[in-house]
């Protein structure tokens, strides 16, 4: 009856209470009613902080002009200071600014325009307090961050003066000694609007121009902060042609930036261009500075198929993707290989890559491949032909291959199981020692599934072995006697 009441008048119905009146709770301290707790407040507010959070709370009843003057005061007042900030100090004055922040975003609710000003304040602070750390990493910096992630929101509701705020963009931008503000302009660019955008590049390429010449292949730290805005800007403005000349003829030859370049050339329908592109900085065998990992060739032959998709090179993608997959056996190229292909051409060719990884010359791809696709028999086979070549490093494939495998195939599990024990006792990896134990325990039970261990040792020879080498580490033992076990 109390809460269909409550629901009639509007009022808020009482917070249910959770645990004994004891317990530390909204509900609980709501009780002490609000002498009480005024009292409280005010005796702990010797502390510095819980006395700012009050004096800040009342600012902000009394209306958004005090909060923001309140908040002005103490931003200036850190901005002020040049002093180390010890590294003792730094989760108070890490709390200190996270509080003001969070009062800033309070503030927006009624004032968004001195609240955008106030964010934009604090932003302005990240450098100078950043140079007063031995390591930006850390809860100050953590807030500087959730400034700048923040602002946009409060900007779209400001709606500022567009040339006023990419001016301010770009201030921070040239103080920006730690490279965090390039995503401010993916925040800020709705806000700038075109004019606001056209500001920001032209004041962002002047800086660039400026900037000293160098040798070709020494680093700019702060020619990269601008080119990264402009990029930025580029993208919020669909300039493909903008975003590509932000790049050194150099740079555009090389795969990851070929295919950045190329992937935006497609979204913008200008497929020929993009396959030129990708063609020009088509990975190789390049060495030293651009020397390109597996992960770029991957990003750029991704991008390099859907443009040959696009520009009706159907053919030429789809014995790409078979030589990719010969390469890397990766799942999604024969997955799409397999798409491409007419009806039960698919079977036989689905046949040939099961083949293809069972030759492959790294077992671990091979049995990753196997136990994904899956075909768990062929996965069984190659652990029983390969046994030799089972490598128990890779804790995460061994433990899910064995638990795959286990129910239908349990001596291809026990052989895994076998391999990750053995690896980790013999270079005594500690930290897997309690896996270990558990895989050894699991190896046990497997060992009544298994009618013929053939020329593998049963479970007992196993465990015989383990004790004659490995029966000093006692770490391992004692994992094993927590498991109700004996070794």
């Amino acid at each position: 009856m109390a809460r269909k009441a409550a629901a009639t008048t509007g009022e808020k119905p009482a917070k249910a209470r959770k645990g004994s009146k004891t317990t530390l709770s909204e509900a609980n301290l709501v009780d002490l009613g609000p002498e009480r707790l005024a009292a409280i407040l005010l005796d702990l507010s010797s502390d510095s902080h819980v006395k700012r959070v009050l004096r800040l709370e009342l600012f902000a009843e009394a209306g958004g002009e005090g909060l923001a003057s309140e908040i002005a005061k103490r931003l200036a007042t850190i901005g002020k200071s040049q002093s180390r900030i010890h590294w003792r100090k730094r989760p108070a004055f890490a709390k200190d600014l996270d509080l003001h922040r969070r009062m800033i975003e309070r503030l927006a609710r009624d004032d968004a325009t001195a609240a955008l000003g106030l964010m934009l304040d604090l932003l302005d602070l990240a450098t100078p307090t950043l140079d007063r750390l031995s390591q930006i990493e850390g809860p100050i910096g953590d807030v500087f961050l959730a400034a700048r992630d923040g602002v946009g929101a409060i900007a779209a509701q400001a709606l500022p003066d567009p040339l006023a705020l990419a001016d301010r963009v770009a201030s921070l931008l040239r103080h920006d000694e730690y490279a965090q503000f390039g995503p401010l302009v993916n925040a800020l660019a709705p806000t700038l609007g075109g004019t606001g955008r056209d500001r920001l590049r032209k004041t962002l390429e002047q800086l660039l121009a400026a900037r000293p010449t160098r040798s070709a292949h020494a680093y700019d730290a702060r020619g990269a902060i601008y080119k990264d805005a402009l990029r930025r800007l580029a993208d919020a403005s669909g300039d493909v042609d903008a975003f590509e000349a932000t790049f050194s003829p150099e740079l555009r030859r090389t795969p990851l930036v070929a295919a950045e370049i190329g992937r935006r050339l497609l979204a913008a329908g200008r497929a020929e261009d993009a396959l030129a592109t990708l063609q020009a900085g088509a990975p190789g065998d390049q060495r030293g500075r651009h020397q390109s990992s597996l992960e770029e060739r991957a990003t750029w032959e991704d991008v390099m198929l859907e443009a040959l998709e696009a520009t009706g090179h159907r053919d030429e993608a789809q014995k790409r993707r078979w030589t990719e997959f010969e390469r890397t056996l990766s799942i999604p190229r024969l997955r799409t290989y397999l798409k491409g292909l007419p009806d039960f051409d698919d079977v036989e060719a689905e046949d040939q890559a099961k083949a293809v990884a069972r030759r492959f010359p790294r077992f671990d791809m091979a049995l990753a491949f196997l136990v994904s696709w899956p075909d768990l028999p062929a996965a069984s086979r190659l652990v029983l032909e390969r046994a030799g070549e089972i490598s128990g490093a890779d804790d995460t494939l061994i433990a899910e291959a064995a638990r795959r495998l286990e129910g239908s195939y349990p001596l291809a599990a026990t052989l895994l199981l076998r391999a990750s024990i053995q690896y980790v006792l013999t270079y005594g990896v500690a930290t897997r020692y309690a896996d270990a134990a558990r895989q050894l325990l699991e190896a046990e039970s497997l060992a009544a599934m298994i009618g013929d261990f053939g020329e593998y040792p049963d479970h007992a020879a196993f465990v015989a072995d383990l004790r004659a080498m490995h029966g000093r580490k006692h770490g391992f033992r004692a994992e094993v006697e927590a498991l109700g076990a004996v070794f």
